[in-house]
């Protein structure tokens, strides 16, 4: 089992950039908003870099020319969001632990993607056997776009992208065995979790 868990440690995990909402708050791809002359998507992308290998997870209609060098996965089934974006990930790359994000938390650093995997080396460590690590807000806000997940949800992600049922929150909380990190745990890295949702919310984060 030592062994075992060795091994598990030692395997890369992947780095998962979500970018193929629709941004309808924002009325513009939030992915391509700038920040210190850097577009979101690249400026979170060169952070992810440092801590494994990073995929872009896109629809079925964005222009990859514009993406540049990193490999892109395209969602195998539309409009399923998040869920779906992971469900096509697992499909498509080799690696059993994944970390994932969205594109609009510019904020985002290596980090505090670091400090995760270090937490699930010290699960694994111990023998506890997590499909991922999720950090929940004070209100109950699952942060389900700044975390791990491991491959071990593949058929369950299946399932509920198939059945329509793409609810991260519910998926998180009450149908994956996902360890739950109280906010206060991470209290250091907050900023990461910012979301720019709004034009409102990009004036303030200027």
């Amino acid at each position: 089992m030592k062994q075992e868990n060795e091994m598990l440690m030692k395997k890369p995990a992947a780095m998962l950039l979500l970018m193929g909402g629709k941004s309808s708050r924002m009325g513009q791809d939030k992915a391509q908003l700038l920040l210190d002359g850097q577009p979101f998507w690249k400026r979170i992308a060169q952070e992810l870099s440092a801590c494994g290998r990073v995929y872009l997870s896109v629809n079925q209609t964005q222009d990859g020319k514009a993406l540049e060098a990193y490999p892109m996965i395209r969602d195998v089934v539309p409009d399923c969001g998040v869920m779906g974006g992971l469900y096509s990930a697992f499909q498509a790359i080799e690696e059993d632990l994944l970390f994932a994000c969205a594109c609009d938390m510019p904020f985002l650093n290596r980090r505090f993607v670091r400090w995760m995997l270090n937490r699930w080396e010290e699960e694994v460590q111990k023998g506890r056997q997590w499909d991922g690590i999720v950090v929940c807000g004070d209100d109950g806000k699952t942060h389900a776009t700044a975390a791990l997940y491991h491959r071990r949800l593949q058929g369950k992600l299946e399932e509920n992208v198939r059945q329509r049922r793409l609810r991260m929150h519910t998926f998180v909380r009450e149908e994956a065995n996902i360890l739950l990190l109280p906010m206060g745990e991470v209290a250091f890295f907050s900023r990461c979790f910012q979301n720019i949702n709004t034009p409102e919310d990009y004036r303030r984060c200027l």
